[in-house]
């Protein structure tokens, strides 16, 4: 719970994300040998992200590089765009590696979410893994956040969940507006400490709201080597309102 608040705390007070790419798993986290990677662009990155499928970086260590090749993933209609990084083999156990970006992006491009270095690196764990996470609890509607400043809304709500899995994880939703004919909007969001944050900044994000609707969000939970959880039902909320303008 210290965590979400601190978390709120933080995105609520933010300005905007900026423009750059963010990558997931995190920058320094531990990753299994047959792991994906997801990459996303943001703002002014968006278009060269978006153009990546079909092409090739590499994953680097000494002494060994793998190819890693772009794939079509899920688009926000809120500034930002996701692709697959698929590597064409599997990583060597308790090596670092870097996945060199410039192969395919300019060096002007800011790693948003990067931990100190220009290129991010993970560690590689000792083996591939095979195993589907295991829901301990799944996934459930916690708090919900609006707040609103000279650049615009901020409004997420949060998901949390408990499962058995020891890679990374994410989340694939797709949101609709509970009422007919309601289009649904398609996106990726990173689980972090068991949650997951679902919503948007003032300048962009994974899903937009409209104040107090109704939303019903079907999701699946993968691990960074791709394995699927177990189905969960559909999770209906109701979006926060932010409030008004000098309020």
């Amino acid at each position: 719970m210290l965590l979400f608040i601190l978390l709120l705390a933080r995105v609520a007070s933010a300005r905007c994300i900026g423009d750059g790419v963010q990558v997931f798993p995190r920058p320094g986290a531990t990753i299994p040998t047959n792991t994906r990677l997801l990459l996303e662009g943001i703002g002014t990155a968006r278009a060269l992200v978006a153009d990546l499928p079909g092409k090739t970086l590499r994953l680097q260590t000494d002494g060994h590089e793998i190819r890693v090749k772009a794939q079509r993933g899920w688009t926000s209609e809120l500034g930002r765009v996701t692709v697959v990084l698929k590597p064409d083999g599997k990583l060597l156990p308790d090596k670092t590696y870097t996945l060199r970006l410039d192969d395919a992006l300019p060096g002007t491009v800011k790693l948003l979410n990067g931990s100190g270095t220009a290129l991010p690196e993970w560690l590689a764990g000792k083996s591939p893994d095979k195993t589907p996470p295991r829901w301990i609890k799944r996934p459930a509607i916690s708090e919900g956040m609006a707040r609103r400043n000279e650049e615009g809304v901020t409004r997420y709500v949060r998901l949390t969940m408990t499962m058995r899995e020891e890679s990374p994880a994410y989340m694939v939703v797709t949101l609709a507006r509970k009422q007919a004919g309601a289009t649904s909007q398609h996106y990726v969001i990173p689980v972090v400490n068991g949650s997951a944050l679902l919503g948007h900044e003032p300048c962009s994000g994974a899903f937009g709201f409209e104040d107090g609707k109704s939303y019903r969000a079907r999701v699946e939970v993968f691990d960074s080597a791709g394995n699927l959880a177990p189905a969960v039902p559909p999770l209906d909320f109701e979006a926060p309102t932010a409030p008004p303008e000098g309020g």
